[in-house]
């Protein structure tokens, strides 16, 4: 069965004078990767919606998409490149959209109170 890791990664949706354009830090992650085997693209959605829930849970106010890799040697279910690039597995769920450098700062980074400092990781593997 595939194996895929989910990464949540902090971006938002920044409102420009031409559309929306995605701000992302991808050398950040929140939490932990999360590891799941999926069949079926409804498999990996389900597996996508409870891993983000678990990251928005832990980490309030924060904004975030979910990176999904497949282990390599494993076969990707069908349809999987097509599903991943439209937004159907629900990746983008948790991105908010923002106006201003402020609000874009603070669902990057999340609260100056701390209360999330400490519980964000770079690269750790799980």
């Amino acid at each position: 069965m595939p194996v895929f890791a989910l990464i949540a990664t902090p971006a938002v949706r920044r409102l420009s004078g031409t559309g929306k354009v995605l701000v992302a830090l991808p050398m950040d992650h929140l939490g932990n990767r999360g590891m799941t085997e999926a069949r079926t693209l409804a498999d990996l959605t389900k597996a996508v919606t409870l891993y983000g829930d678990r990251i928005a849970t832990d980490h309030p106010g924060r904004s975030f998409s979910i990176g999904v890799h497949i282990r390599r040697g494993d076969r990707k279910p069908r349809g999987f490149d097509t599903a991943y690039r439209s937004g159907a597995l629900g990746t983008d769920k948790w991105i908010v959209t923002v106006e201003s450098d402020a609000a874009e700062a603070l669902a990057l980074n999340g609260p100056a109170s701390g209360a999330n400092k400490g519980s964000e990781t770079k690269g750790e593997a799980a």
